[in-house]
């Protein structure tokens, strides 16, 4: 017991070297650094990831049907360095910036190994069509794939600009599921990337009740014999302000309005019909000090979903009334030097993340503890450090990066018969392969720069841990580590 609590005190305490690196680096007087432009980062990417998964339900993990929460915090297939080779294939805030304020046609995409069968990656295209002075048809093709999410999305829009500042539009979804199409309203004042605000209001789902109407009077058995008795919405806005004094904020905000449907039947579980509520919000803000050679940024990001399922019927053979509600809150700081073309870049995030699962008819026990409903609770730091060599416009590019994930479940310490301490033992059993307590790997980045605004890179991981486990038997083990942490590349470029 004493060891399994000496490790956790250890584990908790590893991100304090990086705190100190990035408190050192906040002091550091920026006049002495120079640089040919400025390195700035965004929320607007975390804002779409977060938006899609309240507009495309059909393909986040599970579809409709899963029951364990709208953002996905954690899914069955979900092992523990998932979020970590996310962070090191995707794109940074610093990417994100780039693609969101750059007023150009463009396409990115990234992929990385994620097992020996898999690959984690997502590929976005973006193009303005100008039909005349005032009108514009903006297109936004979106793929992404991991295990939150398996989405291959189109969004076609409509802006009409009124007065030079004042533009007003419509955009739609398009996909392969009838019930999930989606159609939203904007007002947006200015432009964002000067300095603007976009309002939103969207019919989610607004075709799904017509196509359960159909299918009823069809006969038809298939998944879309769901009908919504109160059909959601969703509120969102984005607002950015303009540089004042080499300072700089963003707001995201979006607000699901309560759902609440009926299924005729659940797929390979029931024949009884079910009722399902939920509800959800998510809001970032962010606020950068950027001068030539020096950044520093603090952003706070924070996500709610809850969620309920019960009987739809008065005669049931089974009784059903269990839910979740899910909260996440996100603290991030990030600290960039640069001089000439070399480049360091430091981020640090501490998470504070809650699942709490209730059930009204059902109860577990395992060691004399309940394990089921559970309610979890950690905290989380995860951080990354990056060296860089890049040449702002041709030549080749290089970068070392240091990436951590560690996570401190505060849920209670289970002791086993053998005396050997569980952290976390009731969300274990739910999810096995989900929860490391400590993950860290080196990368090497290798890429070539074609303009200022395309490049590819390649990269590989080694792992640092040494710490590999699976669940045996309601333990976690250890099997033999390897150093290989993953393989993965980037391509983005633009034109006119």
């Amino acid at each position: 017991m004493e060891k399994g609590i000496s490790r956790a005190i250890n584990c908790k305490y590893r991100w304090a070297a990086p705190i100190c690196l990035f408190l050192m680096l906040l002091v550091i007087k920026p006049g002495f650094i120079h640089a040919q432009d400025l390195r700035q980062i965004s929320l607007l990417g975390w804002e779409e990831q977060k938006k899609m998964m309240l507009l495309d339900r059909y393909h986040n993990y599970g579809s409709i049907f899963y029951d364990r929460g709208l953002f996905r915090f954690t899914t069955p297939p979900m092992i523990e360095h998932h979020d970590l080779d996310l962070i090191t294939y995707g794109f940074s805030e610093i990417d994100d910036h780039r693609w969101f304020y750059n007023r150009e046609t463009g396409f990115r995409a990234f992929g990385g190994s994620f097992n020996v069968g898999e690959y984690l990656h997502g590929a976005e295209l973006r193009h303005d069509v100008s039909i005349s002075e005032n009108l514009n048809l903006p297109m936004h093709s979106y793929r992404r794939y991991d295990m939150r999410q398996d989405r291959m999305l189109l969004t076609l829009g409509l802006d009409y600009n009124l007065h030079g500042q004042h533009t007003i539009g419509l955009q739609h979804t398009l996909t392969e599921q009838k019930p999930d199409l989606d159609a939203t309203l904007y007002y947006r004042f200015r432009d964002l990337p000067s300095g603007g605000i976009q309002l939103e209001f969207t019919a989610l789902d607004w075709a799904n009740n017509p196509a359960y109407n159909l299918g009823q009077r069809r006969g038809d058995v298939i998944p879309e014999m769901r009908k919504y008795e109160q059909s959601p919405f969703l509120f969102s806005m984005k607002a950015v302000s303009p540089d004042i004094r080499n300072v700089r904020g963003e707001l995201v905000a979006g607000i699901q309005t309560p759902l609440q449907a009926v299924a005729e039947s659940l797929p390979e579980k029931s024949d009884e019909s079910f009722r399902d509520r939920d509800r959800a919000r998510y809001i970032g803000a962010l606020v950068q000090y950027a001068v030539p050679g020096f950044t520093a940024a603090l952003s706070w990001r924070h996500t709610y979903t809850r969620f309920s399922r019960t009987n739809a019927e008065a005669g049931f053979s089974e009784p059903v009334d269990y839910g979740n509600e899910q909260t996440r809150q996100f603290i991030g700081g990030f600290v960039s030097l640069s001089y000439r073309n070399f480049h360091f870049d430091n981020w640090i995030w501490y998470n504070f993340n809650r699942d709490r699962q209730f059930d009204r008819f059902e109860t577990r026990f395992l060691f004399d503890e309940q394990v089921y409903p559970f309610h979890y609770r950690e905290d989380r730091w995860m951080m990354r450090n990056r060296v860089s060599l890049d040449p702002g416009e041709r030549g080749f590019k290089i970068a070392i990066e240091w990436s951590a994930d560690y996570r401190n479940p505060l849920s209670g310490i289970i002791e086993r018969p053998d005396g050997s301490a569980a952290r976390g033992l009731p969300y274990h059993l739910q999810y096995p392969y989900s929860i490391g307590e400590r993950n860290e790997r080196l990368t090497l980045f290798l890429g070539y720069r074609f303009t200022e605004h395309t490049f590819i890179i390649f990269g590989a991981s080694a792992d640092l841990d040494r710490e590999v486990f699976v669940e045996r038997e309601n333990r976690r083990e250890r099997i033999r580590p390897t150093i290989f942490d993953g393989g993965f590349g980037r391509l983005v470029f633009y034109w006119n």
